[in-house]
């Protein structure tokens, strides 16, 4: 059986199969039982559910690919929050 560790922030996961495949995920934060993710190439915030990312891992539905350099995490950071404020501007 495959661990269920943590993401760690600046983590890269391909999806390989399902709606998402051919998205690169980097992990931002844990948040609320989910793992807040910034989707490239198309830059969307994508939140999966704990049990949902342990799931894709262990059955290689997404894989892990590497550690984001710092600089592509700092940026990664910036594009999420810019999301998250335009995503609640009409509320």
């Amino acid at each position: 059986m495959k661990t269920h560790r943590r993401p760690l922030k600046g983590e890269i996961y391909a999806v390989h199969t399902g709606d998402y495949a051919g998205e690169m995920l980097i992990f931002i934060e844990e948040k609320t039982k989910n793992f807040r993710f910034l989707s490239v190439p198309i830059m969307e915030n994508r939140i999966v559910p704990v049990e949902s990312f342990n799931f894709a891992r262990n059955t290689d539905i997404i894989k892990y690919v590497e550690r984001a350099p710092e600089y592509v995490l700092q940026a990664s950071i910036i594009q999420y929050k810019h999301n998250e404020k335009s995503n609640n501007r009409w509320e």
